[in-house]
């Protein structure tokens, strides 16, 4: 089974305007800012065969669905007029992060989105339109809204004591994500993030897809050097050390999060919970990947050989993860099963800090 095998091809509702976002940060008055001037105050979207020009002020919140790097809380949003049309929105500052003034987080999520973000892919979120907001000199940027973050659902999942057979979807969701992050290697983008909480899922249909892609990497020669940059407790091995890979990382390291990430999910705590980056240096020099619910013997041979502490070990291409034995298994169609897992624990997910629908 292969990515392009199984991929349906689908007509989307939305056009969207791409436009040139990647100019370089310029310095005035000792300030650094982000210059956006094909970027303003409003934008146009395509939505059922009708223009509409996009206002700050018609985005109307409906709650909190998370937060994104060097972002405010990602809001759910329904546009003003247009009940059915939502967004999930973050605002992006114009300024470089005050920890690392060279990290301009906001250039790199428009570049990376305007590369990926058209809905090629149906596993990548997609992008509909960036807005300038002057007045508190952010960029507002307005994606595909899905029905749950991963760190959510499973934690739900686990409260509800409904992890009992997690196979077939932990499968799925493998094979979904591998699919988005082979289409982000062919734009030269390492994710470089992969988490629980970067994992979106849809329910109807079933469908998992990867978001946040503000510190992504754009590799040269299928590889990165910046090392500490991501959740740390989902770095791989030669991200903390850069001596594992002096030449640079790839594909491996994303890898790597993808199965940590998948671990989490089923066992619902983090195995390298509350540990730094020495720590889970020195965990990892004899670790065995701990499961603590029963999976069949190809999907822990599948996460087990994203887990190997040497890189040179682990896949070399999502062509290998897709031909695996664990992906050949997995049934085309969405199971009864699966679809009853979701349909059960995403309207028991409680609201952020207290906003609803």
């Amino acid at each position: 089974m292969t990515a392009e095998a199984t991929r349906p091809t689908r007509r989307h509702g939305h056009r969207i305007d791409f436009m040139d976002f990647t100019l370089p940060a310029i310095a005035q008055t000792n300030v650094v800012t982000y210059q956006l001037p094909d970027i303003s105050d409003s934008a146009t979207i395509e939505h059922q065969g009708k223009n509409i020009t996009l206002k700050k002020s018609m985005l109307l919140e409906i709650r909190i669905l998370g937060r994104g790097n060097y972002a405010e809380n990602v809001m759910l949003c329904e546009v003003e007029n247009h009940p059915d049309l939502r967004m999930a929105v973050k605002k992006l500052s114009l300024f470089p992060s005050d920890k690392n003034p060279e990290d301009f987080s906001t250039q790199t999520d428009l570049r990376a989105i305007r590369q990926i973000g058209s809905g090629e892919n149906q596993h990548v979120t997609k992008f509909f339109a960036a807005i300038r907001d002057t007045k508190s000199s952010c960029l507002i940027i307005c994606m595909e809204a899905c029905d749950a973050s991963m760190d959510r659902f499973a934690r739900q999942m686990h409260l509800m004591k409904l992890a009992q057979d997690l196979d077939i979807f932990l499968k799925r969701l493998m094979f979904h994500i591998s699919d988005a992050l082979q289409f982000l290697k062919t734009k030269n983008i390492l994710h470089r993030d992969i988490k629980p909480s970067n994992i979106l899922i849809n329910q109807n249909p079933l469908c998992f897809k990867l978001c946040d892609f503000g510190i992504c990497g754009f590799m040269t020669g299928s590889m990165c050097q910046t090392m500490m940059k991501g959740a740390q407790l989902y770095l791989a091995p030669e991200r903390i050390d850069a001596r594992r890979a002096p030449n640079g990382y790839g594909v491996r390291s994303d890898m790597w999060a993808l199965g940590i990430s998948v671990l989490e999910i089923a066992n619902g705590v983090h195995p390298f919970d509350g540990l730094q980056a020495v720590g889970i240096l020195q965990e990892i020099k004899q670790w065995q990947p701990p499961l603590s619910i029963p999976l069949s013997r190809e999907l822990i041979d599948l996460i087990e050989s994203l887990l190997k502490s040497d890189h040179a070990d682990r896949p070399a291409t999502y062509q290998e993860i897709f031909s695996s034995p664990a992906m050949i298994s997995l049934p085309t169609k969405v199971t009864e099963a699966e679809q009853t897992l979701v349909h059960q624990v995403i309207p028991k997910i409680p609201p952020v800090n207290g906003y609803e629908d």
